[in-house]
């Protein structure tokens, strides 16, 4: 850490002479941020907590009041996470925020009272601290390592607020620096090797980093820095893989390390501290993973633990930090309400000034963590596939069984949908969310992928295999397999292809072989607030969303090519922890032994449009002009309008096919015949 840039007294992200632009760039701007921020705050002058901030990893939006006192062991519906959540204290940091935007001194009143309150009731001892070592340094509820080094950051956001108040005296101040000094103490000693693999090292690390360089005045201020900044890079290439994704392959907590090295990164640069490049970059290849899985709509995909968060606000901090369009091109017109805070009049006219640009890339693979992203276009209206081809998750505790799901949207409306997380605790809603049955992918006899044990554990994690990735202007291919059901008596082999027609539509085939009958389904689970209908000649479900008075939504109509079984059932979809919402699926259903396949259409369309479309089993002959079996080679013609397209999956690898007026050699083959165009032909895998 190079530290010889820095020439003045330490500051924050924020200092007295920005508050004016602060307070009046927010109120014009980003309203509604205000409104909700001034709600929580003064139900925290009341000692009343709701936490409903985007950000918020386990979010609540029952108020819970005390009288006089809190109790901070308090477990709301007797769930942990509600306990930690009021120790994480955001409230804290908004309170400081609503003083400036109000000029109000009860919010300070308020962040007194509850400072001391919390230090009164929860204090803690070195003996206390070196007694918790077989705990990993967890000493008690209201002192965990990742919940103190949030908590700490929140304080330090409130205190840089509040200290220009006349109520804010001597008094505090000291009370305040001895807290703070106990929580160096505390993050310092706690870290473990474990967690330099997790995310709570660097939401510990984050903590202890701002403290050690905003109060040198402590004796240790100078080795915890150097400590610190020794952990946010040695964790760099452990916790985040090549391809920028977080390794506990969750987009939610793949954020909170984001957030973590954005604050530690930014803070040091205010600071003119040079922590060492490969952090730097570290973050940056985070951000373009954020990048290459926003959903159109600009929210998060739901994997694994993860809420359906807008990460809009992450993507535009991002595009100030690094000065790129790109980012901004899916983020905010301006920069958001915490950028704000955290940029001032400096980095908010960057911002202003920063030209959006559309990204380099569209579909993209990120090879490392296993996940696919088809897309038509970077507009809000665009198709976009997600699909999961990943291992589970490093450290098993954030991952879901989802392998070779995959999630749906088009033209603003997501169609298949990840279903969420729910819950922490130890209940069937847990185990619900979290089992491959509740996501888009195969199922043999009723039987999970990996094997559920509880909360945090499984047996028998399955593992990706076969992975394939191409893209093009014209198609996107992606293929992959696993092996969670070759423990089974009769073990079956599965792979999954996904072909992305550009720009208009998908075909999805599993093929499934075994030496044993089994059953096999396939559920499609839809977005809340879907209507399916099923048609019978031909074939068809249609997925809609309700209509709102006299506007109708777009539709994805749903073909099955091979014959199958359709039964429709209630499932649930959870945005956000606490939540869940009645939604439907579909459930496709087939059984038999050798070779066994689905071959499915996914076609999206406007309200406006009515495509005539028809699909059906096609035939090809091989180099020596004989006829293929239907075992060795799929053929699939989709007839629309003034369009043929013709897809040759071969099961017997690359060969010679003839079918649709063409000799091609390859696995996965397709034909495209449009009027007055020239015949495309495409060779999407050799």
């Amino acid at each position: 850490m190079n530290t010889q840039n820095k020439t003045h007294s330490p500051r924050f992200y924020w200092s007295q002479e920005d508050k004016e632009f602060i307070v009046s760039t927010c109120l014009r701007n980003w309203p509604e941020e205000v409104k909700e921020v001034l709600h929580r705050s003064n139900l925290a002058c009341e000692n009343t907590f709701i936490f409903t901030h985007r950000w918020d990893m386990e979010r609540c939006t029952e108020p819970v009041s005390f009288q006089d006192e809190i109790n901070w062991n308090y477990r709301h519906h007797d769930d942990l996470e509600w306990l930690v959540m009021l120790n994480r204290a955001r409230y804290m940091s908004e309170l400081g925020q609503a003083y400036w935007l109000t000029n109000e001194d009860r919010y300070v009143s308020a962040y007194i009272r509850l400072m001391k309150d919390w230090i009164r009731q929860n204090p803690l001892s070195l003996e206390e601290l070196e007694a918790s070592a077989g705990r990993a340094f967890n000493v008690k509820d209201t002192w965990r390592k990742l919940d103190s080094g949030i908590r700490i950051t929140h304080w330090l956001k409130g205190y840089f607020c509040v200290r220009s108040s006349p109520l804010w005296t001597e008094e505090e101040e000291n009370l305040f620096k001895e807290a703070v000094h106990l929580h160096g103490i505390y993050l310092n000693r706690a870290y473990t090797t474990h967690d330099r693999q997790s995310n709570w090292g660097y939401l510990e690390t984050n903590g202890l980093f701002q403290l050690a360089l905003l109060f040198p005045e402590f004796e240790e201020s100078a080795e915890w820095l150097k400590t610190a900044a020794h952990r946010l890079s040695e964790m760099a290439p452990i916790q985040v893989f090549g391809d920028g994704m977080h390794n506990e392959q969750c987009t939610m907590y793949h954020h909170e390390v984001l957030h973590c090295i954005f604050e530690s990164v930014w803070l040091s640069e205010v600071n003119g501290i040079q922590l060492p490049d490969p952090l730097r970059q570290t973050l940056d290849r985070m951000y373009t993973a954020t990048l290459s899985f926003v959903q159109p709509d600009g929210h998060q995909p739901m994997l694994g633990d993860s809420d359906g968060t807008d990460v809009r606000d992450v993507l535009s901090r991002g595009a100030c930090l690094y000065g790129r369009g790109d980012l901004k091109s899916q983020g905010y017109e301006h920069l958001d309400y915490e950028g704000i805070w955290y940029f001032g009049s400096d980095g908010y006219h960057r911002y202003e000034e920063l030209i959006a640009a559309e990204p380099a890339f569209c579909s993209t693979l990120l090879e490392d963590s296993g996940y696919m992203f088809m897309r038509s276009d970077w507009s809000p209206d665009s198709k976009y596939l997600l699909f999961d081809a990943g291992h589970m998750d490093v450290i098993r505790a954030h991952g879901h069984d989802d392998l070779l799901h995959f999630s749906l949207s088009a033209y603003g409306q997501e169609f298949l949908v990840d279903p969420g997380r729910c819950t922490y605790m130890e209940n069937e809603d847990r185990r619900y969310f979290k089992e491959s049955l509740q996501h888009n992918t195969i199922s043999v006899d009723g039987r999970t992928i990996s094997e559920y044990v509880d909360s945090w554990r499984w047996k028998e994690e399955a593992n990706p295999l076969g992975s394939v990735w191409r893209s093009s202007s014209s198609f996107d291919y992606a293929e992959a397999g696993h092996d969670g059901y070759w423990r089974l008596g009769q073990p079956v082999q599965i792979k999954r292809q996904i072909v992305f027609m550009k720009p208009d539509y998908w075909v999805v085939v599993d093929t499934l072989r075994s030496h044993g009958e089994h059953e096999y389904e396939l559920p499609l689970h839809f977005a809340e607030g879907m209507t399916l209908t099923e048609l019978q000649d031909p074939k068809e479900i249609i997925a809609s969303a309700e209509q709102h008075g006299s506007c109708a939504g777009p539709s994805l109509r749903i073909i099955p090519v091979t014959p199958v079984q359709i039964r429709f059932e209630s499932s649930w979809v959870s945005r956000n922890y606490n939540e869940k919402t009645p939604a439907v699926k579909a459930v496709l259903q087939q059984s038999g032994q050798g070779v066994t396949r689905f071959v499915t259409l996914f076609y999206p369309e406007r309200p406006d449009e009515q495509t005539s479309l028809q699909v059906r089993y096609g035939s090809c002959e091989d180099s020596y002009g004989r006829q293929v079996d239907t075992d060795l080679a799929t053929v699939v013609e989709i007839v629309r309008d003034d369009t043929v397209d013709t897809l040759l999956i071969s099961h017997q690898g690359p060969k010679g096919y003839q079918f649709a007026g063409v000799h091609l050699t390859g696995e996965v083959l397709a034909v495209r015949k449009k009027s007055n165009k020239p015949l495309e032909s495409l060779i999407l895998k050799i």
